[in-house]
């Protein structure tokens, strides 16, 4: 699988990779030389697939602008993009633990 980019241009804005877990990405949105963002997202698979005969690899996506407010948010601050990485990495190791008991129990 291809992961995404730890740097990356999009939309005329330079992206850099500051953190990465187990569920989610924090980027810095690089505005102006002076101005930067904080963009947090849920790492999402798109599936390998064949267009026009050409193969796609599985692959993460990096997000596009219809995805904030679903599964990517934007903040002005670190404190704040680094508040909502650690809420997502958070909630996905309940959600590992959860999976597990289950998995456990149903086994058992």
């Amino acid at each position: 699988m291809i992961q995404v980019p730890l740097k990356l241009t999009k939309n005329g804005f330079t992206y850099t990779q500051v953190l990465r877990g187990r569920r989610s990405c924090l980027y810095e949105q690089h505005v102006t030389p002076r101005i930067k963002q904080f963009e947090v997202f849920i790492i999402r698979i798109s599936p390998e697939r064949e267009i026009c005969g050409k193969l796609i690899l599985e692959r993460e996506r990096f997000p596009g602008n219809e995805d904030f407010g679903f599964w990517a948010w934007s903040y002005w601050t670190m404190e704040e993009a680094r508040a909502k990485f650690d809420e997502l990495e958070r909630n996905a190791r309940a959600k590992d633990r959860i999976r597990a008991t289950t998995e456990k129990l149903s086994h058992g």
